[in-house]
């Protein structure tokens, strides 16, 4: 089941909503991806493997904004969030690191597992990040970049 947009992951900081809105659209693009082309996963390799890079790129960039965000307004709870913020960049990193090292690009067995492990950890952690700890930001912000 791919990760569906809805109005109860707004912020109501439109910059936010509109970066979480395209975080939603990565992980669907990896789950599309990965749903038509499961029984050959090793042939799309490439893609695949480009795909993670942009959501590790752009979840960096999301962070980066968010954090100066709750900066901005003195969230109290911010190095709290900054370090949930890293323990998902430095998962993201490995699981990259093994995806790009190694043998896994060629099995498609292996691959096919990674995937639907990846999967399931990007939809719960964006999806329960959001609903718990972004929400819980939400009420301290006055000023926006």
């Amino acid at each position: 089941m791919i990760a569906n947009w809805d109005v109860k992951y707004e912020t109501n900081i439109s910059e936010i909503d509109s970066q979480h809105k395209k975080l939603f659209r990565l992980i669907n693009q990896i789950e599309s991806i990965y749903e038509e082309n499961k029984s050959h996963l090793s042939n799309h390799s490439k893609l695949l493997i480009d795909a993670v890079s942009e959501l590790e790129d752009y979840t960096i960039s999301h962070f980066l904004i968010e954090e100066r965000v709750m900066e901005l307004n003195q969230y109290p709870e911010l190095e709290a969030h900054k370090k949930q913020h890293d323990r998902f960049t430095d998962k993201i990193l490995e699981l990259k690191k093994r995806l790009t090292t190694g043998n896994l690009v060629t099995n498609d067995v292996e691959l096919n597992q990674f995937f639907s492990d990846l999967i399931q950890f990007l939809r719960l952690w964006l999806t329960n990040h959001i609903l718990k700890e972004d929400m819980n930001y939400k009420p301290f912000i006055k000023l926006v970049l």
